[in-house]
């Protein structure tokens, strides 16, 4: 199986641009699914609701916002948003933020056996046995130290959304850099 993440040494002639790279798409939502999911395959019930986390771990600034708005537990740690950083912008779509490759970024995983897909509505999407050792090992790497960070954040509050509600809370909080942005534009912090 080839290499994910950060490792992957881009060709010379040209910068690496993280959003053009499939390897770092699958590992982001590896270790999304690993450090948000629930139960013992680690799930997520509903491509809404994966998008919606999806989209607080691409924008740290809006995740802190939001997460603020929803701590549930008073006893989770404060966290804070460490630069304004988008490697991989999202788009506006019809039920919020939305990544038109989803689809192929969720046909690469379970082609790989990394990840299950199970139901029709919503579907839930699960971690396998492969995709759990291979999420433990990229969590581990230090380059996505900061994509862990942020998945952690969401456990507990965020994380514990429906879909429908995570888009709720986006359109509520960001009308101005979501909500009134027309179809397919590019949503910036």
């Amino acid at each position: 199986m080839p290499e994910l993440g950060f490792g992957v040494v881009p060709p010379l002639h040209r910068p690496w641009d993280p959003d053009d790279s499939l390897d770092f798409h699958a590992a982001r939502l590896l270790v999304l699914l690993r450090r948000c999911g629930e139960g013992t395959r680690y799930s997520i019930d509903g491509r809404t609701k994966l998008a919606k986390l999806d989209f607080f771990v691409r924008y740290p600034a809006f995740l802190e916002l939001a997460r603020n708005r929803v701590r549930a537990d008073a006893q989770a740690r404060e966290w804070q948003a460490r630069g304004p950083e988008v490697e991989a912008p999202m788009i506006r779509y019809r039920y919020g933020p939305w990544d038109p490759r989803y689809r192929q970024f969720l046909a690469f995983l379970r082609a790989r056996q990394l990840i299950r897909i199970t139901g029709k509505n919503p579907e839930r999407v699960s971690l396998c046995k492969s995709g759990r050792l291979l999420a433990e090992k990229i969590c581990a790497r230090e380059s996505f130290h900061p994509i862990v960070d942020r998945c952690d954040a969401m456990v507990g509050n965020l994380a514990a959304l429906t879909g429908t509600a995570l888009k709720d809370l986006v359109y509520e909080l960001f009308p101005a850099e979501v909500g009134e942005l027309p179809l397919r534009a590019e949503i910036r912090p």
